[in-house]
């Protein structure tokens, strides 16, 4: 069954038709104003059953915040072409459910306005996993701006992101659990505030990270992939926190021909976390990779958030960065760290 929206009466005409047939569907969301349209992402949301596809067409669709409680796929014709934007500082794609979901965003772009608010902060796309049920979050060929790119507070389940262009002051991926995550990221260019001119200093009220995980006093176990991203002009690059008690919370990292340049830190590691680094550049930053130990942080070496987890990795080049290029430098690196 497919369907066509085009502009808010035939909308309500295609609700109605719902109440008749709730098989899956492919609905067509087209804007044909110039100055953009208003709502009709909100109403297409509301129309469909789970598991459908609502396709969107070239245009500016202007949004309240939305929000996504079943499975499906929003397919945009593009992230120069269809562009979603928030009419206010609130995230503007919350996946919330119980159930078991699987929802994919693909080829659009996202924007979402930014005030200094922190009651107020916009967010691109937010997780918030209401089970332990298994759900799943694909974001592909799409570009988020906005003060954070995604949030994701999750028990059980993965997201994956792949060649898509984050521009964000907060954060691009900030992975929050509660269980066990996986989490991929790949062909992925990730912008930080440092990027762009800021006269009023807002970048340095945030301590900023393309790639952060945090993991405390919780279960929790999360598997992080890498791949072949950009992480340029953050406060760090990667910063990973698995800062709980021992054997409490771990985070598993692997880093494939990733560039991580122009950041405060280029990664930065802390508590229970392994890392396995292949054929990355880490070049060009104020630290290059930096432990959470002593002299590179003023904490005790026995501090439950003290960095004691492995590295390991070859064919990474490391080189250039301004304070130096690993911290602390006494640490028993493993071969192939050094120059």
């Amino acid at each position: 069954m497919r369907l066509s929206v085009i502009g808010v009466l035939s909308l309500l005409w295609i609700v109605g038709s719902f109440a008749m047939n709730s098989k899956q569907v492919s609905l067509q969301v087209n804007c044909s104003e110039p100055q953009g349209c208003f709502g009709l992402l909100g109403k297409a949301l509301a129309a469909v059953p789970a598991g459908s596809t609502i396709s969107i067409g070239p245009g500016v669709f202007y949004e309240r915040p939305l929000v996504i409680d079943k499975s499906l796929v929003l397919q945009g014709a593009g992230a120069d072409l269809t562009n979603i934007r928030m009419v206010e500082p609130r995230s503007a794609i919350t996946v919330r459910s119980a159930e078991l979901v699987e929802v994919v965003i693909a080829s659009l772009a996202i924007a979402v306005p930014f005030v200094w608010d922190e009651r107020r902060v916009g967010t691109g796309v937010v997780w918030v996993q209401q089970s332990d049920k298994t759900q799943t979050i694909v974001i592909e060929d799409s570009k988020i701006i906005s003060f954070s790119g995604v949030f994701i507070n999750s028990r059980k389940g993965s997201l994956v992101i792949r060649r898509s262009r984050f521009q964000n002051i907060s954060s691009g991926v900030d992975i929050r659990t509660r269980g066990e995550i996986t989490v991929a990221v790949e062909d992925t260019s990730l912008g930080g505030p440092f990027l762009y001119a800021d006269p009023l200093g807002l970048s340095q009220l945030v301590i900023s990270s393309a790639i952060s995980f945090m993991a405390d006093d919780s279960p929790a176990r999360a598997f992080i992939s890498l791949k072949n991203n950009t992480m340029d002009f953050w406060h760090m690059g990667l910063s990973a926190a698995s800062a709980g008690h021992e054997g409490w919370s771990k985070a598993e990292f692997l880093m494939v021909g990733n560039t991580i340049t122009y950041n405060k830190i280029g990664v930065f590691l802390v508590g229970d976390t392994d890392a396995d680094l292949r054929e990355n550049i880490i070049s060009n930053n104020d630290n290059g990779i930096a432990l959470f130990l002593p002299p590179c942080s003023p904490i005790r070496p026995y501090d439950v958030t003290a960095f004691r987890g492995k590295i390991q990795g070859r064919g990474n080049v490391i080189t250039d960065n301004k304070k130096g290029d690993l911290c602390p430098p006494d640490y028993p690196w493993p071969p192939g760290f050094r120059k």
